[in-house]
């Protein structure tokens, strides 16, 4: 089954959710302003050189350039963009339904948009993805604090993802019952705590399932790519106390 914006069962750590029951199709885009179109409206020094566009399969040239093409048609063909990604999602529940797994989406892979605001033309209504697709879920990760529309979206989840410089936010999406995902120096196969400057803390790489992690929680992920090698404070060490 060919699919034209998605990418399914394509790292490990989607992979792995298969074996808790779930097909994950992501959509990876091209972070920040690398395709002359701002996809991270809170994009930090630190979070665009740690980036993960830099990890696994996105370390290669083709896979940069068809990012920055899948994102130019989402600014400058949205309507048959959005229906492309609609015809992409309907293989992925056919797919799941084969398998006998539940098919997830997660559409900002390297990015950040609103897709709570994003309206296109289905028939005669005007809807999101998230009303066309009233039972499948969706997932994503972001900076953006206020993205009240999303939060009440019933059928996407949202966690907050900590930088260099956004503590305070970081303790509002607390407060709001968010997770927070966190950047840690920690390799991959080294067994992560079970708190984080004081909270509960999950392993974020043994799966990409956030939805199910519950509540006002910190998700520790393992610094990937070139975030190996950050200096600007976006990868933290396991000390480190939120708003400190």
């Amino acid at each position: 089954m060919s699919f034209k914006l998605l990418s399914v069962s394509a790292d490990a750590k989607t992979y792995k959710g298969e074996k808790l029951g779930y097909l994950t199709g992501v959509l990876y885009l091209a972070p920040a302003e690398l395709s002359g179109y701002q996809t991270c409206p809170k994009a930090t020094e630190g979070c665009k050189a740690a980036c993960l566009n830099t990890a696994g399969r996105g370390i290669y040239n083709k896979v940069q350039q068809a990012r920055i093409k899948k994102t130019k048609r989402f600014f400058e063909d949205r309507q048959n963009f959005m229906d492309e990604l609609s015809k992409d999602i309907e293989a992925l529940i056919r797919k799941a339904s084969r398998y006998n797994l539940t098919p997830v989406v997660r559409l900002n892979g390297t990015s950040d948009i609103a897709w709570e605001k994003i309206k296109f033309n289905v028939g005669n209504s005007r809807l999101t993805i998230f009303e066309l697709f009233p039972s499948v879920q969706f997932y994503d990760y972001s900076k953006v604090v206020n993205r009240n529309s999303a939060i009440s979206v019933g059928n996407y989840h949202l966690t907050f993802s900590l930088s260099e410089n956004n503590d305070a936010d970081a303790l509002k999406a607390l407060d709001m019952g968010m997770n927070v995902a966190v950047v840690v120096n920690i390799k991959r196969n080294v067994e992560k705590p079970k708190t984080f400057s004081g909270r509960v803390a999950v392993d974020g790489d043994e799966s990409d399932v956030r939805f199910i992690d519950g509540e006002g929680k910190f998700i520790l992920l393992s610094a990937k790519g070139k975030a190996y090698r950050d200096t600007s404070g976006f990868v933290k060490q396991l000390d480190y106390k939120l708003g400190a």
